[in-house]
């Protein structure tokens, strides 16, 4: 068959097409003793190889040569020689530029390789490591197999093609080559070829600028000079605004600050019988770090006859009769006395605390005790066997305490109160595989009976199959010993279940929800974060009002949520996310991604007149009021008097969604009081528990300072509804309400 069309695009056709002869021929062969593919289509090997190639392929014994030499030659290959060179690879580190179009940062990408050439086979293997958030598809970029050469497909790629310096086209890309291993310098160098230096990755637009924006960000901000100053003055003005603290005082609180609930335990006896009547009685003195003070209690026996007086000496400073000084740590040990009061106490024993705190501060190491008269014998104690694998730990336990087994106790008031409820938090695991770093993980905590469940979504592509990952049960803590509490979740937290370690890293709403409900955790409480807050900021000496205005530029009280978190987090703030995810849930939002920073500034600046709203629990409207008047920054009242406007308008709103729970909360309060009126204190008490309306102390302050202008005034419920209405005859609260 001739070709008799032109030869266009579309209009081409492989040689085999034209074939005459289409029988089917032998595929399978032997050669060189071998199982080998004759493949009528694949590159053949040249009949005769370079004299660099075939002097390389005698030095290594590679399997080159001798494939292209036909069966039955004379040098027959030795299998010696392909198993001398199993296994074994060479890699290489490469680099290819790629063309950029679509971007206006960067004209091309280099794209970092590692090339494998395996010396059994002559085969190559191109792959390029996986990078984080690339977006570009990355792994093996050219799977294993002999690679022709571009300007001629029977000639393939042999080990003298690769070396550092070299460039290679491989199926139209051209790699060059920067660097090796150690093996495979040493096995180049070995075989007699040279290894030039390594060279370095050459640098494109968008990687330079992104290490020049790393080196940018510091990790830590340098306090200045005037950062330090203010710190100092804030330190010495804690005990007051008008008063300095001397030095005495400030020594006393570092110490009262730095010790505070450190006791040393010792262990005395008094020897008095050497005179009449006297008696040998042992005691039992504490040492406290935080003021240096002592309390002594005396170990009375049993049936001693002597009256049980709680404290023998009552805690106070004790003076050292021989230097005029107060006792210290130093002048207390096992083998010295101590003079209390024309008593002297020998110490013979000390605890296990005092001991690690004489050993970490004064190098001790001895601390064995000394043997007195009378000293109580220890009682053998029976300690529980182990859990022996037999039902719950409960069971187990019972059938060691009880003759007649009983089943344990539930807690029937606890099912009844936290049926079907759970705390639900998405985590992953925290490992080195690289395959596992993407897993995610349903945990949900069960509060009925402390159980714990986890789930694996399943991901698609994912190669793992998803699915219940740990049946409900109950489990423990690794890192206390104790069973997991409801306490130990919260998002940043990293628990260990199974020796499988998960780190948590968001939450839905519900669970946000109980968790500010339940005081037992601390770090969904807003009050106790902002007191976190303002104690971190003071010290590490920052400025919380010049870091919102350098957000702020514009000054509209505004910033976005991903602002404020980086504020937090970058100034050191908070310690996880759980305490910053705790503030924007708190703080007042414009927009889907804005919210106000007014409440949060008025509670951490120093100056602010609420600093101290988070350390009462009860409302004092009256006291907010004389102190908002002695405010002497006038922008503290702009921010205040828009909070008042912000939660007032608000407030109208729920009381028109929800007006039926409102006058049955306004009549409910007027029915219970002596006159028939709703005044300050019952408004606030009522206004996030009967009302729900979850507020702040600085917005409930604001409320009731647009509601009752005038101190201790009293409103009926009906006057009340028609505030918020906005048809009220009373004149100030009609100016309040506008």
């Amino acid at each position: 068959m001739q070709r008799k069309l032109p030869f266009l695009p579309g209009n081409s056709f492989d040689d085999h097409l034209l074939r005459e002869n289409h029988a089917k021929k032998q595929v399978f062969n032997y050669r060189n003793n071998q199982a080998v593919i004759n493949d009528t289509y694949a590159p053949q090997e040249p009949q005769e190889l370079p004299e660099s190639t075939r002097l390389l392929t005698q030095k290594l014994g590679s399997t080159t040569l001798d494939a292209s030499m036909g069966v039955g030659s004379e040098s027959e290959t030795d299998s010696s020689k392909w198993l001398s060179l199993d296994r074994k690879v060479l890699r290489f580190y490469c680099y290819f530029r790629e063309g950029v179009v679509e971007s206006a940062n960067e004209n091309s990408r280099v794209r970092r390789c590692v090339l494998y050439y395996y010396l059994e086979d002559d085969t190559i293997h191109v792959s390029e490591p996986r990078q984080d958030n690339s977006g570009i598809p990355q792994g093996s970029l050219i799977k294993r197999h002999r690679i022709p050469k571009p300007d001629d497909p029977n000639v393939f790629y042999s080990i003298e093609d690769l070396n550092i310096g070299e460039e290679v086209t491989l199926y139209g890309k051209t790699f060059r080559i920067v660097d090796c291993d150690k093996f495979t310098r040493d096995f180049l160098e070995m075989v007699g070829v040279p290894v030039s230096t390594p060279e370095d990755y050459p640098q494109d637009q968008y990687t330079t600028q992104r290490n020049k924006l790393k080196e940018s960000m510091s990790a830590r901000i340098q306090m200045t000079e005037q950062d330090r100053e203010f710190k100092r003055f804030m330190e010495y003005t804690s005990k007051g605004r008008h008063c300095k603290p001397s030095k005495v005082e400030q020594s006393a609180a570092q110490q009262f600050l730095k010790n505070d609930r450190k006791v040393l335990q010792f262990y005395a006896c008094w020897d008095n019988r050497v005179n009449l009547y006297g008696d040998f009685r042992k005691f039992s003195i504490t040492y406290f770090l935080s003021n240096n003070q002592i309390k002594i209690a005396e170990i009375l026996p049993s049936n001693s006859g002597r009256d049980p007086f709680p404290v023998f000496v009552k805690k106070q400073t004790i003076t050292n009769p021989t230097t005029g000084r107060i006792y210290t740590p130093e002048d207390l040990g096992i083998g010295k006395k101590i003079h209390v009061f024309g008593r002297d106490l020998l110490v013979y024993d000390i605890d296990s605390y005092t001991q690690q705190y004489y050993k970490k501060n004064y190098g001790q190491t001895d601390f064995t005790p000394i043997e007195v008269e009378g000293q109580k014998k220890q009682k053998s104690t029976v300690s529980p066997p182990p859990y022996n694998g037999y039902g719950t730990e409960e069971d187990s336990l019972g059938s060691w305490k009880y003759l007649v087994l009983k089943p344990p106790k539930k807690d029937i008031a606890k099912y009844m109160q936290f049926d079907k409820v759970a705390l639900r938090f998405m985590s992953q695991l925290v490992t080195d595989a690289p395959e596992d770093r993407e897993r995610r993980f349903l945990i949900c905590f069960h509060l009925a009976d402390d159980t714990l469940s986890i789930f694996e979504p399943p991901q698609r592509n994912s190669g793992i199959v998803g699915g219940k990952f740990l049946q409900r049960c109950r489990c423990k803590n690794n890192d206390t010993g104790k069973w997991f509490e409801a306490a130990d979740f919260h998002v940043g937290a990293t628990v260990r279940v199974n020796n499988y370690v998960f780190k948590l890293l968001e939450t839905d709403d519900r669970t946000l929800s109980y968790m500010e409900s339940d005081p037992t955790f601390d770090k969904a409480d807003i009050s106790s974060v902002i007191v976190n807050i303002r104690s971190r900021a003071e010290r590490n000496g920052t400025r919380v009002r010049e870091a919102f205005n350098r957000l702020d530029r514009e000054g509209t009280g505004e910033v976005s949520l991903d602002e404020l978190r980086d504020l937090l987090i970058g100034e050191r703030l908070t310690e996880n996310e759980q305490e910053v995810i705790t503030v924007l849930r708190n703080l007042p939002k414009t927009s889907e991604n804005n919210v106000k920073y007014s409440d949060l500034l008025l509670q951490l600046t120093p100056q602010a007149p609420q600093e101290s709203l988070n350390a009462s629990s009860t409302i004092k409207v009256s006291t907010f009021n004389e102190e908002s008047t002695r405010v002497q920054d006038t922008r503290l009242r702009k921010q205040f008097d828009q909070i008042k406007s912000n939660v007032f308008d608000d407030f109208k709103q729920e009381v028109k969604n929800r007006r039926l729970l409102f006058v049955d909360t306004f009549r409910v309060l007027s029915d219970r009081s002596t006159d028939g009126l709703i005044g300050e204190n019952e408004f606030a008490k009522a206004l996030n528990s009967r009302m729900q309306c979850n507020y702040s102390d600085i917005q409930t302050r604001a409320l009731i300072a647009c509601i009752f202008p005038k101190p201790n005034s009293r409103l009926t419920p009906v006057e009340l509804m028609k505030i918020f209405e906005g048809n009220s005859t009373y004149g100030e609260m009609r100016e309040a309400g506008t």
